[in-house]
């Protein structure tokens, strides 16, 4: 059987309670309008409820442990279409071991869960420092990135205590959705194709090249080491930063 949810995370955990309570056992777990059956196949829908998500959660914050919660956030948010069955696996074994579920490495999806938060944990990280912002003629400040990882919830978890007075949104290019700021609260959007084209303010330009021109000036020629900057600094971040794209 395969299962088919909303694709968010309160739609995983309400599969989590179905698969619990339901005794049912997927061989596969994918979002809904995104699958790919195989013949024979059988599927079943699962709604999201926000009250039996918040029953899961809580479960598994307090069952299995915090970092296990927090971790198991992280890796859903990981750019892989297998990651929703070993996640189940994990919480199923959490449940039954507790907190010793992270010692029991024996298990793949245990390791697959853990890279797949600390990969996730680290784009969000670079990102952090690596999102450059413009300033719009509306007085808004934009930023496009293109992350591997589904990473908007935790740049604009960031970016709010950062900008806090502060208009702005976060475009994720590869996923067409954006976090809005208002300067007082946000949303996760998504973003339609045909989106007018973001209309820069006059002295944004200015910014840019005095931005370009103090990185430049900070460089050393005699102690540059392009394989270190390759390897803090992944090359497919710097399509989106200004002293790359504005050489």
């Amino acid at each position: 059987m395969t299962i088919l949810f909303d694709g968010t995370f309160e739609g995983f955990l309400n599969v989590v309670y179905e698969v619990y309570y339901k005794k049912i056992e997927p061989h596969s777990i994918q979002i809904e309008g995104f699958e790919q059956l195989t013949l024979g196949d059988e599927s079943y829908i699962i709604q999201t409820d926000g009250k039996k998500a918040s029953r899961v959660y809580k479960a598994i914050r307090d069952k299995i442990s915090e970092e296990s919660a927090d971790r198991l956030f992280y890796a859903f948010h990981a750019a892989d279409d297998a990651r929703f069955l070993a996640l189940l696996k994990y919480i199923q074994l959490g449940f039954s071991v507790g907190h010793m579920v992270d010692s029991h490495l024996h298990e793949y999806f245990v390791r697959y869960v853990t890279k797949l938060a600390k990969n996730v944990s680290r784009e969000a990280h670079l990102l952090h420092g690596f999102c450059r912002f413009a300033e719009t003629t509306q007085n808004v400040y934009y930023c496009e990135v293109t992350p591997k990882n589904d990473v908007l919830y935790f740049l604009a978890e960031h970016f709010i205590q950062r900008l806090m007075n502060q208009a702005w949104v976060i475009h994720d290019k590869v996923r067409n959705k954006a976090a809005i700021y208002d300067g007082n609260s946000y949303v996760i959007t998504a973003v339609p194709a045909e989106t007018p084209a973001v209309v820069y303010a006059d002295n944004e330009a200015e910014t840019q090249e005095l931005w370009v021109m103090f990185f430049n000036t900070l460089a050393i020629d005699a102690r540059k080491n392009p394989k270190l900057q390759r390897q803090l600094l992944p090359l497919y971040f710097r399509k989106n930063m200004t002293e790359f794209t504005n050489k």
